[in-house]
């Protein structure tokens, strides 16, 4: 059976893994793995945000990862992510930048088995300079120079998705955007985390439809409003009161660590955070 507790499905997250998660900036993602993920205290994680914001940062303030990968790591509307921004500036983590395309084919060749996917968008930029894994070839076919993006290759890809059926098929809502996004990082992963607002017997609603065959997932946790306080459109959108008494938390060490005590050290499941929040 696929479908388990968040505890659980977290527990298989080992200490060092490289971890991917998906969605980007301030919607999908899956924010109650993440919680978890600091509640069991699992660290040394190398991070793949595609446009990290609030998941980065509680996972880097929080001591769990010290290594970043990612196109950007901010809070739109909000300014930078201040734990991120702090410890990157003082050499307390390392962060590794791409752009929004190279991270994309990076998954993607990942997914494919190859080594590397070609592109001709970095040549001229800075990227190169601090990127030395990525490498300029001259392209067997046209002559031209070419950059070859390494596969980036994940020990576990965390989604959060609208709905699982029994079976453990994951369904999109209709009109959900970023649906190819979450589908390369479960593609790139050995291991593939969903969870999902519901989980329904038998066929799911006509505003469904399928984004990940169940042979592509390993673990389903069924997690309403599990990607709060980031949203999951059309369904809910970001809780900006909340997003914002975590920017003004961070900006200094006790009210931090008030905030992770209040929504996870001390929170017993993730039904007693939803009451905290007051979702569900």
């Amino acid at each position: 059976m696929k479908i388990v507790s968040l505890q659980k499905a977290v527990s298989e997250i080992k200490k060092g893994d490289t971890v991917g998660i998906a969605g980007a900036s301030l919607v999908y993602k899956p924010m109650a793995a993440v919680r978890e993920i600091i509640k069991q205290k699992i660290q040394d994680l190398t991070v793949y945000s595609l446009m990290g914001d609030i998941d980065v940062d509680l996972l880097v303030g929080s001591g769990c990862s010290k290594r970043i990968c990612a196109a950007y790591v901010g809070f739109p509307m909000m300014g930078f992510a201040p734990n991120f921004r702090s410890k990157v500036e003082s050499g307390e983590i390392s962060f590794k930048e791409y752009s929004e395309l190279t991270f994309v084919l990076g998954l993607r060749a990942a997914a494919m088995g190859v080594s590397f996917l070609p592109t001709r968008s970095l040549l001229g930029s800075d990227l190169l300079k601090i990127n030395t894994d990525f490498k300029v070839f001259d392209c067997p076919i046209t002559n031209q120079k070419t950059v070859a993006v390494p596969a980036t290759k994940l020990d576990v890809a965390l989604i959060h998705a609208y709905q699982s059926d029994s079976l453990g098929n994951i369904y999109a809502v209709e009109s959900q955007i970023m649906t190819d996004l979450l589908v390369a990082f479960a593609q790139a992963a050995k291991k593939t985390i969903v969870t999902v607002e519901k989980v329904v017997e038998g066929e799911p609603g006509k505003d469904a439809r399928l984004m990940l065959p169940k042979y592509e997932v390993d673990l389903i946790v069924e997690a309403p409003y599990g990607a709060h306080p980031t949203g999951l459109l059309p369904l809910y959108t970001m809780d900006v009161p909340h997003i914002t008494e975590y920017t003004m938390a961070s900006s200094k060490p006790e009210a931090y660590k008030e905030y992770l005590d209040k929504y996870i050290y001390s929170v017993e499941g993730h039904e007693e955070y939803l009451k905290k929040v007051k979702r569900g």
